[in-house]
């Protein structure tokens, strides 16, 4: 073996243990940081929802409704902070979205729940037969039965360094709300609801 093979190969050796070393490192590295930090995703909840009013109209044709909610995100970390960067929530019934509207967008501290208060206000035109029916059978017991979906967008910050993007969805089913007497202004129904993520 010539002198320029043999120094090829301990040339080759030593990358590939520089290489490995690198690895186990930042291998450690990652390890020790999740150890102190431990990051966990936000936990949501729903707090209260207030119906005001809620109609089917023009023999099936036009869903008006006044639907205020306050939604409880919950940061369970005791060192992460969270910057929320975009937060919307979208409100579904009998299956089919009726509204979306944005949430306040905000910076959360560890150990932190915060109320946000979203309103969904308005009227979905030609609902599906699927609504119509849920809504006549709901009516008549006096409680209708909703979905929350929550999308975020957030960013974790360590110290001074931020990390992310994240997009955790929550799915908040809220049950038995008490259904809005003919003119309006319908009593706060409380929660808590939990959400799954």
């Amino acid at each position: 073996m010539s002198e320029s093979e043999s120094c090829g190969g301990c040339c080759c050796c030593k990358l590939l243990c520089s290489l490995f070393k690198i690895v186990i490192v930042s291998g450690c590295a990652l390890f020790f940081w999740w150890l102190i930090f431990r990051p966990r995703l936000p936990r949501a909840s729903i707090h209260q929802i207030q119906l005001s009013a809620f109609n089917l109209t023009g023999n099936n044709s036009t869903l008006h409704f006044n639907l205020t909610v306050v939604v409880a995100l919950r940061n369970p970390n005791k060192r992460v902070n969270l910057y929320y960067d975009a937060l919307d929530a979208s409100l579904f019934y009998g299956g089919e979205q009726i509204q979306s509207a944005p949430l306040p967008l905000f910076y959360q501290r560890h150990k932190n729940t915060t109320e946000l208060q979203g309103k969904f206000d308005g009227s979905a035109e030609h609902p599906g037969a699927a609504v119509a029916e849920t809504f006549r059978a709901e009516r008549a017991g006096g409680t209708f039965n909703f979905e929350v979906r929550v999308d975020s967008s957030l960013r974790m910050k360590l110290w001074f360094v931020k990390i992310g993007h994240y997009h955790p969805k929550f799915h908040c089913k809220v049950w038995n709300i008490t259904a809005p007497p003919q003119g309006g202004g319908g009593p706060v129904t409380p929660g808590p609801w939990n959400c799954d993520r």
